[in-house]
């Protein structure tokens, strides 16, 4: 009223007043904090030596909408576990509102929303995610797809989907008689809390007429 190759792993978080929260291939909707990484590993036939497959690591991570605040706003975090911390890997993302709705520091992964956002107008945003070494531009990691989803508030107000309505009921109906039915729709995701929900009530004429808060039948 708020998926990736064959060695990725992802997961998603949220927070904000502006919750945009990603959503990754084979990952399900989570809001606990954490980090997921992508590590595979194989024996190599009698040697029983290891090799470790690396894969991107991912931060849960949310963002909610009609953020007000006057910093950008922290989305979340991409990571490679082939990155040692050494600044030797750079990170890129690409897609919609890459470099100018979603900014990413190179350096360590971090994404930032720097506009505001409306679940209304948009619900969520598909980008791609690379890592490449810094000195060589060679790709460490297959690109990855991944989506920011942006998490509702309760921002819409319920309007009627037809009006103004007219009813009509015969003289000496008994009580209980069913008038007309009215139906009203809200634009907030329904999803997401009861930011979406219709109560209805009567605001004039209580007396005589009543409405079943949740079917929407005056009678």
């Amino acid at each position: 009223m708020a998926f990736f190759g064959t060695s990725l792993a992802w997961t998603l978080l949220g927070t904000l007043g502006l919750l945009c929260c990603c959503y990754f291939n084979k990952c399900g909707a989570s809001r606990t904090s954490g980090t997921i990484s992508g590590q595979d590993k194989q024996e190599e036939g009698a040697s029983s030596l290891e090799r470790v497959k690396r894969g991107w690591v991912w931060n849960q991570f949310f963002v909610v909408e009609e953020y007000t605040g006057t910093e950008p706003l922290y989305v979340g975090k991409i990571h490679t576990d082939s990155d040692e911390g050494e600044g030797n890997i750079k990170y890129t993302i690409s897609g919609e509102g890459a470099g100018s709705i979603f900014l990413i520091d190179e350096l360590t992964g971090d994404i930032h929303a720097t506009e505001r956002l409306d679940r209304e107008e948009k619900a969520f945003y598909t980008l791609r995610a690379q890592a490449r070494d810094r000195l060589t531009n060679d790709p460490l990691e297959p690109e990855s797809e991944f989506v920011i989803k942006v998490q509702d508030i309760n921002d819409s107000e319920p309007q009627f989907l037809e009006g103004p309505y007219i009813g009509s009921v015969a003289e000496l109906s008994p009580i209980g008689t069913s008038v007309m039915k009215v139906t009203a729709s809200d634009a907030d995701d329904p999803t997401y809390g009861s930011s979406a929900r219709v109560v209805y009530s009567v605001l004039d004429g209580e007396r005589f007429f009543t409405v079943d808060r949740h079917t929407d039948l005056p009678g």
